[in-house]
């Protein structure tokens, strides 16, 4: 097999980091001290040591010396003493993002993308945008940015910011605990904002605020005191991150405050007018402010190893930074003192901060778009270079925006009655939806279901090249929005246009529903069918106790004999047993796992055990607890 190795082989960067790993175990203290920690499995995931190396920001040449040293070495490899072993910390810290990531697909498919969905048929059927009540959109959109993209953010930066500066997660209890406030907080908001006229609800609505703010401050806690611990200096890119995480945080302390304000309002005049004045300002600093910076910073960071796109310089990142956080800054902040005021030339204040986000961002994520030439080859390129023509699309619209109002609308021929409401008050609800939704679907989630499928397969040791290409969810979602964004620009115009943005709602939904079962299954132990697995020279823990069997049929009888009956059925050693691993097998039979692990060795490899004394000595560095 192209890129295995052999025990006379020097390792070379084209060689498959799982052959390197399954051929010398001991090396994986080499490869965790540079992020590995927990990815894939006991084997690593299935690429080669020099994306390895590209991806965990590693230099190639001084890795593979390391390595060959070690080889030459290998009792110079330091193994983990009793005092060293992997804790429930280490295992938690390993595996934490597949919570964050599952009640992310949660959300979404429920007072997410599910939500918002029902609502959108509702307006279409009445075919007004201010049919429904500002209370139930509010919930959905609290839902979808602290849950959808919070969830996804969290996951993600516990598990991933840790490697790229070469550590290890720091408090990974008070991590957990962040992702139990943030989701109890998700959930509760959305069933209690729409019951605000209850006291009860209001206050628990406002309770659901409050634990998510504590969730926020306990995330940005733990990354900054991971980052500290890693020894490793600032660099530019590490300002989006920094930005991205101030903002989620003000927009979080903003979003209670919001929202006591229009639970409060007496009247819908009281509403209204606290909607019109603030709420737009919230929605840039989540969106612009949060959610862009951060898949910004992760993108200029990660573009360049993972699909071999052009990385921008370093002036124009840095450039980049300052004016998108003074274009978001200007955003929110013009347009509160437009509101307040009522002086329009705040307004010009305004458009200029409008130019500014829009050229900026333009400018930086120009060559990942269209004119990208990634030469690493993956599904997720599609989504990544369709999300940044979204983006571009979305800031478009955002420099059109005053044209539109002004000119555009009191010049046309026929308007639908929302558009002749709009004309009359210079402002279009459809049109700025069809903003937000072209960077919230079109931009955030398609980064997001690209980004998920790229490093869900490889945190599991899933060869990505064996699965679907997702297709279909791609098309679903892309169709979906191209069908909001215009349709609902459209219903300004013709009424006929409802039933169509209406409809758009159920193909997002679906794509984001495919796309999150197939993450699942992945994150539960699924494999895809026909996938090789080559076989050990040691029995570990984490190997699947199905496996072993294929691997070694001399286990069988002593399993069975150590109370595993239900491994006699042929059926469920090519299925179920497949995903089980020994660690949770003997757990949940009650076996002594040490005695388990030296057995089954000596019933492989005989007398000498397979290197057993190895496994129960040393254990593999870092495991991944099954569906953690």
């Amino acid at each position: 097999m192209t890129g295995g190795c052999t025990s006379s082989d020097p390792i070379r960067s084209e060689m498959m980091l799982p052959d390197v790993l399954r051929r010398f175990p001991f090396l994986r203290a080499v490869f965790d001290r540079y992020g590995l920690r927990g990815c894939g499995g006991p084997y690593g995931p299935a690429e080669t040591v020099g994306f390895f190396a590209r991806a965990h920001g590693v230099d190639e040449s001084a890795l593979l010396r390391e390595l060959n040293d070690a080889l030459a070495a290998p009792t110079g490899v330091r193994a983990d003493s009793p005092d060293t072993r992997p804790s429930w910390a280490d295992h938690l810290a390993d595996t934490i993002y597949r919570r964050f990531f599952k009640a992310g697909v949660a959300v979404v498919l429920t007072a997410g993308a599910a939500w918002g969905a029902l609502l959108l048929l509702r307006i279409a059927s009445n075919r007004d945008f201010t049919a429904i009540s500002i209370h139930d959109i509010n919930a959905h959109g609290h839902a979808q940015i602290f849950g959808w993209v919070g969830l996804f953010v969290m996951g993600f930066a516990y598990q991933a910011f840790p490697r790229m500066r070469h550590t290890s997660l720091w408090r990974p209890d008070l991590a957990n605990l962040s992702f139990y406030l943030m989701v109890f907080g998700v959930f509760a908001r959305a069933v209690a904002e729409p019951l605000h006229r209850s006291p009860m609800f209001r206050e628990a609505a406002i309770a659901a605020g409050l634990a998510e703010i504590a969730a926020i401050v306990l995330f940005i806690l733990v990354l900054l005191r991971t980052f500290q611990r890693s020894g490793k200096p600032f660099e530019t890119v590490d300002g989006y991150i920094l930005a991205s995480l101030a903002f989620f945080l003000i927009q979080a302390v903003y979003d209670v405050g919001l929202l006591r304000a229009t639970t409060a309002a007496i009247d819908r005049v009281g509403l209204l007018r606290v909607i019109a004045t603030y709420q737009a300002p919230l929605r840039d600093l989540q969106i612009h402010g949060f959610a862009m910076l951060m898949i910004l910073g992760v993108s200029i960071r990660m573009f360049p190893a993972l699909f071999g796109m052009a990385a921008p310089g370093r002036k124009l990142v840095r450039n980049s930074l300052v004016l998108l956080i003074l274009a978001t800054i200007g955003e929110a902040v013009f347009t509160l003192l437009l509101r307040t005021t009522g002086d329009h030339r705040w307004g010009i204040a305004l458009y200029a901060a409008m130019i500014l986000l829009a050229a900026t961002s333009v400018v930086l994520t120009l060559r990942w778009g269209f004119l990208a030439r990634p030469t690493e080859p993956s599904r997720s390129t599609k989504f990544v270079r369709f999300a940044v023509a979204w983006l571009h699309t979305s800031m478009f619209l955002l420099v059109l925006a005053p044209i539109y109002m002004r000119f555009v609308l009191p010049a046309a021929a026929t308007l639908s009655a929302g558009g002749i409401e709009a004309a009359e008050i210079g402002f279009s609800h459809a049109y700025y939806g069809a903003i937000r939704h072209a960077i919230t679907v079109g931009f955030i989630s398609l980064m997001i279901l690209g980004m998920g499928a790229k490093v869900v397969p490889t945190l599991n040791g899933v060869d990505a090249r064996r699965l679907r290409a997702l297709w279909l969810p791609f098309v679903l979602v892309n169709v979906g929005c191209l069908m909001r964004v215009s349709f609902q620009i459209g219903t300004d115009f013709r009424e006929w246009a409802f039933p169509f943005a209406g409809a758009s709602g159920i193909l997002e939904l679906s794509g984001i529903a495919i796309w999150g079962v197939h993450l699942w299954r992945i994150m539960d132990g699924w494999r895809p069918a026909g996938e090789s697995f080559a076989r050990p020279t040691v029995i570990t823990a984490e190997d699947r106790i199905g496996l072993v069997v294929e691997w070694f049929p001399a286990t069988l009888p002593l399993l069975i004999s150590r109370g595993f009956a239900p491994l006699a059925n042929p059926v469920i050693r090519k299925t179920m047993a497949r995903t089980i691993s020994i660690r949770a097998a003997a757990a949940h039979h009650g076996v002594d796992l040490v005695e388990l692990l030296a057995e089954l060795n000596r019933a492989a490899f005989g007398a000498e055990g397979g290197d057993s004394s190895r496994v129960l000595d040393r254990r593999i560095s870092l495991t991944v607890l099954d569906g953690g």
